[in-house]
């Protein structure tokens, strides 16, 4: 399993935002962050004045983040200054450690691949200073992650092992409401990244499925809850 605890609550988080509609849903049904991709390749690709206009409406309390690919710690920090984000997730180790540096909060994201990181980098990042970190089961790159998680074998497991103990785990990549509450009682991740899963077509969420996923994991947490069994753990920010 990926990690164990039986206080807190499964943490949510819905990517590939475009629209206000959705952005509203997704905070209206309990939602922790909201993931903004502003990498201009992506089929979720959300204009950056678009972005801004839905995270300067959202609740306060609310994580946002903007969500970039492979572009550089320069370009990132602009549009995460011009966006407004509270924070940035990037699948660069280059960027993240500059981005952290200048006094971003980084969420590191790992496109894994048969179970392997891409090398210590990552592992060094994530055990000096990352709090959480997201295991996307990419197809096999940051440029393929731009276009969505894909269902793989024991890649998360695999790669959580690597990073050890010192992040928190958010498991990506090929979660939907019909197999979420699978992944949470076999790898008792920290916190849940969704975006195609909830989906009606790339970039529009689907209600009756975000619903539904919403629905399953706070049921999953609501029963290791109630029996004292090992479950999920993310504190909300």
């Amino acid at each position: 399993m990926v990690r164990i605890d039986t206080r807190m609550p499964t943490w949510i988080k819905i990517c590939g935002l475009t629209n206000r509609a959705d952005a509203e849903l997704a905070c209206a049904l309990g939602a922790d962050a909201l993931g903004f991709v502003l990498h201009p390749s992506s089929r979720r690709f959300c204009e950056p004045n678009v972005a801004r206009a839905i995270i300067q409406d959202l609740p306060r309390e609310l994580v946002t983040f903007g969500v970039w690919f492979d572009e550089s710690a320069d370009v990132v920090a602009a549009t995460a200054r011009s966006v407004r984000c509270k924070c940035v997730q990037c699948y660069n180790p280059n960027t993240a450690r500059t981005l952290h540096a200048d006094g971003f909060e980084v969420l590191p994201a790992l496109p894994v691949a048969k179970g392997l990181l891409g090398g210590d980098e990552w592992r060094f990042l994530c055990a000096s200073w990352a709090t959480r970190v997201v295991i996307d089961r990419a197809r096999s790159s940051p440029a393929e992650a731009a276009h969505g998680g894909s269902a793989g074998s024991d890649v998360w497991r695999d790669a959580a092992s690597e990073l050890g103990k010192t992040p928190q785990i958010v498991l990506a990549g090929g979660l939907r409401p019909d197999n979420v509450r699978m992944v949470l009682r076999a790898y008792r991740p920290s916190g849940l990244d969704v975006a195609s899963g909830v989906e009606s077509v790339s970039g529009r969420k689907d209600r009756a499925k975000l619903v539904r996923f919403i629905e399953e994991v706070r049921r999953c947490d609501a029963m290791v809850g109630s029996d004292g069994s090992a479950g999920n753990s993310s504190p909300k920010r």
